[in-house]
C-alpha cells in the first residue's frame, strides 16, 4: 500500500514498559499503525444471508442423502450445528434456516437523542473519558448512562481513542484524614504584568492524603521559609494538626547534610509533627499531590492568561472551591474531597459548577424541557 506510516514497535529502550497489542488508524491515503490497545479492522466481508441459507441448505441435503459422516467430513459445521438446522428446517423450512441476531434476544436499551447531543458536548468541552461522563451525569441527576455505552457511541463517530492500561505502582492511603498531608512547591511561573516584563512566582500546595481535599494553595514571589512557615501554621488553625507531613527532598524542606534540620524541619519537630520525605527521584512516592498539580495544570494554567499576582491567587482560590466541592474524583469512588473529608454533602445538579461546561446549563435545560 503506497504512502503507509509505520510506527516502531517494541520498547528496548523501556523494559518496564508494557507491550500492548497494535491498532491501525485509517485515512484517505494513508494506514498508521500505532502502539495502542486494539486491533486492525477486520477485511474480510460478512457473507450475504442468501450465501448462507444456500450453504446450510446443501450440508442438509448431503447429511440426508449421504449420511452424517459425509456431511462432517466437510468441515463446514459441528454436528451440533447440523442438528439445530435440521430441526429448524423440519419445523420452518428454508425460511428458518435464516441466521438470527447473536446476543441476547431482548432489544438494547436505546438512549434518546438528547443525551448523545449531551455526552458529545461534555466530551469535545472537556474530553473526559467515558467512565467520567458516565458518573459526572449519574451523580448530577442529568441522566443515568453507563461507560459502556457511552465507549460505544465514541466508537460509532470515530471519536474513540482505545489505549492499553498503564501500570500502577505501589498504591497506599491513609483510612482517617489528617492522618497524612502532602506538601510541595511547584515553579517557578512567570505572570506577564507588560511587554516584557514577568514576575516570578511558585505555587505551595497542601493535600490530604485519605480525601485528596487541598488543605491549602498559595502562590507567591520567594521559596523563603518563612511565609511558608506562617502559611503552615494557617493550614493547621483551619483544618488542625496531622500526624504525618510528607514532602520531597527540596532544599526547603530538607538540609543537605545528614541529621542536620531546616526551620521547617525544626518547626514540625516542635508541633510533634512526624516529617516524612520521599524516596530521591522518586516523585510517585508523593503522587497524591503530584496528581494535584497535573490537575491543576490541565484545567487552570494552560487555560487562563494572569495579568497580575491578584489575578492568579483569585484563580487558584476559586480552583480550590471547585476541585474540593463540586469536582468529581476517580480515585476515592467518584466523590468530592469535601465529602470524604469533612462530609459536606454533593448538592450539584446540572453543570452550573463546573468551570468548562458552565456555559451548557441554559442549553441543558432546553433540550431536556423539549424531550
Amino acid at each position: 500500500m503506497p504512502d503507509e506510516i509505520f510506527a516502531h514497535h517494541g520498547h528496548r529502550g523501556d523494559p518496564q514498559r508494557r507491550w500492548l497489542r497494535h491498532t491501525y488508524q485509517e485515512g484517505p491515503g494513508f494506514r498508521f499503525l500505532a502502539t495502542r490497545g486494539g486491533r486492525p479492522p477486520a477485511q474480510t466481508q460478512r457473507r450475504s444471508e442468501l450465501a448462507l441459507v444456500r450453504a446450510r441448505s446443501g450440508l442438509l441435503r448431503v447429511m440426508r442423502e449421504e449420511g452424517l459422516v459425509a456431511a462432517l467430513a466437510l468441515g463446514r459445521c459441528s454436528r451440533a450445528s447440523l442438528f439445530r438446522w435440521q430441526g429448524a428446517y423440519e419445523r420452518g423450512g428454508l425460511a428458518a434456516l435464516v441466521p438470527g441476531r447473536r446476543g441476547p434476544r431482548a432489544p438494547q436499551i436505546k438512549h434518546p437523542a438528547w443525551l448523545e447531543q449531551v455526552v458529545i458536548a461534555v466530551r469535545l468541552a472537556t474530553y473526559w473519558n467515558a467512565k467520567r461522563i458516565s458518573a459526572e451525569l449519574r451523580r448530577r441527576e442529568i441522566a443515568s448512562v453507563g461507560q459502556w455505552w457511552i465507549e460505544r457511541l465514541f466508537d460509532d463517530l470515530g471519536t474513540a481513542r482505545p489505549s492499553g492500561p498503564r501500570p500502577r505502582g505501589p498504591r497506599y492511603e491513609r483510612e482517617s484524614p489528617n492522618s497524612l498531608w502532602h506538601i510541595d512547591i511547584k515553579g517557578p511561573f512567570f505572570i506577564q504584568l507588560a511587554r516584557d516584563r514577568y514576575l516570578k512566582t511558585w505555587i505551595f500546595g497542601l493535600v490530604d492524603d485519605h480525601s485528596r481535599y487541598v488543605l491549602g494553595l498559595r502562590i507567591q514571589t520567594s521559596q523563603a521559609a518563612v511565609p511558608i512557615l506562617e502559611w503552615i501554621r494557617d493550614c493547621f488553625e483551619l483544618c488542625g494538626r496531622p500526624l504525618d507531613l510528607m514532602s520531597d527532598n527540596g532544599s526547603p524542606f530538607v538540609f543537605w547534610m545528614p541529621g542536620v534540620l531546616t526551620q521547617f524541619g525544626k518547626t514540625l519537630r516542635e508541633l510533634a509533627i512526624r516529617h516524612i520525605r520521599t524516596q530521591v527521584n522518586s516523585p510517585w512516592t508523593n503522587g497524591k499531590i503530584e496528581a494535584f498539580w497535573a490537575t491543576l495544570k490541565d484545567e487552570v494554567l494552560d487555560r487562563e492568561i494572569f495579568r497580575s499576582l491578584g489575578d492568579a491567587e483569585a484563580a487558584l482560590e476559586r480552583f480550590a472551591g471547585y476541585y474540593n466541592y463540586h469536582r468529581l474524583h476517580g480515585e476515592i469512588g467518584w466523590l468530592t474531597p469535601g465529602e470524604r473529608y469533612d462530609g459536606t454533602p454533593f448538592t450539584d445538579r446540572g453543570f452550573d459548577n463546573i468551570p468548562a461546561l458552565a456555559h451548557l446549563q441554559g442549553w441543558l435545560e432546553e433540550l431536556r424541557a423539549a424531550a
